[in-house]
């Protein structure tokens, strides 16, 4: 798996379609439930120190759920008033690691909150990007991450 900052590095383009599909919205995170069932919740992810970044509140059951099993997939949001698909969609999928409150990342947080917050990493095994063509067929630009040594 790699950071924000290698899939970046090998995939600016991909990177960069990714960047203005999240930036000030929500996104579809998918974590696994303990049961082994999908939860998916609504996230607001940001970039900071290389890494792309993650909250839930710190009573969420999803802490223990992440603390099981750490693989994740997340998919933009479209746009309220587009059916058609013109603004394009982008998932990742990888792994949650959890972030210490003074580590870089979570200090360049955009946000504070009310609530305690519990943060965490997302490294990017995969990501695909998809466009839809006037003739209504998806386009998709797909990055997987080299095998680790």
């Amino acid at each position: 798996m790699a950071t924000w900052a290698e899939f970046a590095d090998a995939e600016p383009d991909l990177a960069a379609f990714a960047r203005e599909r999240m930036a000030g919205r929500i996104v579809y995170l998918a974590t696994l439930r303990l049961d082994g069932g999908p939860r998916v919740h609504p996230v607001s992810p940001w970039l900071a120190a290389g890494l792309l970044c993650v909250s839930f509140r710190d009573t969420s059951p999803r802490l223990r759920e992440v603390g099981r099993d750490p693989r994740y997939a997340f998919h933009t949001a479209q746009p309220w008033d587009d059916h058609t698909g013109d603004h394009g969609e982008f998932m990742a999928r990888g792994s949650l690691e959890e972030l210490a409150p003074s580590h870089p990342a979570v200090v360049a947080r955009p946000s504070q909150t009310a609530y305690g917050l519990v943060h965490y990493a997302c490294s990017v095994a995969e990501a695909v990007a998809t466009e839809y063509t006037d003739e209504e067929m998806p386009v998709r630009r797909r990055w997987t991450a080299p095998p680790s040594a």
